[in-house]
């Protein structure tokens, strides 16, 4: 029998230079090489778009080998795909924000979740601003993440501690199953995913997101159409993905069950947005 496809586990990639030299892409091969020099594309290029991978982008402090690396990883930076990525980790901290500052008083627990959840940077900095905000709003929440990786929760639980983000657990398993959730979320945050799911993958997670909200809770969610630059990095470093405009995670999540959605793009309407309430 074969092993099943667990598509939010991070890939790890072949030899990608024996790939272009079998291919004969001989100009590519010192491409690849110099691309390496940046942390970004690096991490990208060995492991297949990992959770440091996102959070590289989300941090935005470019970083590599020498002045060469740093300055390379800069330039990557400033792609409009890039900064575009960078956006849906802002929206959903924001859109987070939202929710913990303005939710109606409940003596009632509440429970934040991200799936699958890497380094729980929109949890960590929506919990900060949050508070800030409104003191006292963080009173009876408590954070999840969600991962198939082991080793990305151990991350996860070190970064919560480290960044301040409070009653923060972890929880092993693949986000595609029900069985993996063990709370009813008042809010899911899931970026970073869809692109990596056909629609019926994708259909299936957002059904699972349906039944593990609380009625009126909400869920963040994200897309992104194609660019020819970008799509090539991404087919360099083996990543197979699906594109998807606002209408097609619309059609996705009614299907799934939820009637109140709202989406929409980022500023360089690059990234699809959506925010979905059971």
């Amino acid at each position: 029998m074969s092993s099943p496809i667990l598509h939010n586990r991070t890939r790890h990639s072949p030899s990608i230079p024996v790939k272009l030299r079998r291919e004969k892409r001989w100009l590519e091969v010192p491409l690849y090489h110099l691309l390496k020099q940046s942390d970004l594309a690096r991490e990208g290029l060995e492991n297949s778009g990992s959770y440091r991978f996102a959070d590289h982008i989300y941090r935005n402090q470019p970083s590599g080998k020498g002045l060469i690396g740093t300055t390379l990883d800069r330039a990557l930076m400033t792609l409009p795909a890039v900064r575009s990525f960078r956006n849906r980790y802002l929206a959903a901290r924001d859109e987070l924000v939202d929710f913990l500052v303005h939710r109606p008083v409940s003596t009632e627990p509440i429970h934040i979740l991200s799936a699958p959840c890497g380094l729980p940077r929109e949890l960590a900095e929506a919990a900060r601003i949050a508070n800030e905000q409104s003191s006292g709003c963080l009173d009876r929440v408590s954070f999840h993440g969600v991962d198939l990786d082991k080793k990305v929760l151990r991350d996860a639980v070190e970064f919560a501690s480290d960044n301040g983000l409070p009653r923060f657990f972890a929880h092993h398993g693949d986000a595609l199953d029900l069985k993996s959730y063990s709370v009813n979320a008042d809010f899911i945050t899931c970026t970073g995913l869809a692109e990596f799911l056909d629609d019926a993958h994708l259909g299936k997670l957002y059904g699972v997101f349906h039944q593990v909200l609380k009625p009126g809770g909400r869920l963040f969610t994200s897309g992104m159409r194609r660019l020819p630059l970008s799509d090539y990095l991404l087919e360099l470093a083996e990543l197979h993905t699906h594109y998807r405009g606002p209408s097609d995670l619309e059609q996705l999540a009614r299907q799934a069950g939820f009637t109140s959605i709202r989406v929409g793009k980022d500023n360089l309407k690059i990234q699809s947005l959506l925010l979905a309430q059971r």
